[in-house]
Parts: C-alpha cells; sequence; structure tokens
C-alpha cells in the first residue's frame, strides 16, 4: 500500500468522525433497500472528488453517535481508492 493514499484515507475518515454532519443523513432504519434505491435511483456526488457516486454507505460516526446515521457516497473509484487504502487499524 501507498502510505500517501493511505494517510489520506486516514485524513478523510478522521474529517468526518470529526464533522459528521458533512454527510447527508440516513434513515435510522435503512437497509439493503434503501442503500439501492439511493445507488440506482438517485443521483449524488461522490464525496472525494465530485463526480457521480455509484456506491453508498450508511456510516454512524463512533465519536458522535448522536448525530445518527449518516449517507457516505462515493464513485467506484474512489469506492475502491478508499477500501484498498485504509489503514489496518481503521479497517
Amino acid at each position: 500500500m501507498d502510505d500517501h493514499a493511505r494517510n489520506a484515507v486516514e485524513g478523510m475518515l478522521t474529517l468526518l468522525a470529526t464533522e459528521p454532519t458533512l454527510l447527508p443523513p440516513a434513515p435510522a432504519l435503512a437497509d439493503g433497500d434503501h442503500i439501492e434505491h439511493r445507488r440506482r435511483d438517485e443521483i449524488h456526488t461522490c464525496l472525494r472528488c465530485g463526480q457521480r457516486a455509484a456506491c453508498a454507505y450508511i456510516v454512524t460516526p463512533k465519536r458522535s453517535p448522536e448525530v445518527g446515521p449518516r449517507w457516505l457516497d462515493l464513485c467506484p473509484a474512489c469506492d475502491y481508492w478508499m477500501r484498498t487504502n485504509m489503514p489496518d487499524h481503521l479497517g
């Protein structure tokens, strides 16, 4: 793994943990159907690069659980970047 990319992923996730309201709220009881609907039927931009997102995740910030679940939308390239460069202690 590239240390620069791993540090960038950790930085992005740290920013989101610090400011979870950067992500839009997700339904409290969201399931796979909600994710598929958002991914296929709605248009959202990738958080990292601004391209059209095709991947959607529901995340609940550990540091701020009171903000509730949030959507993390990524394009396929940024999704791959994030998953392949995730630091071991965060993955």
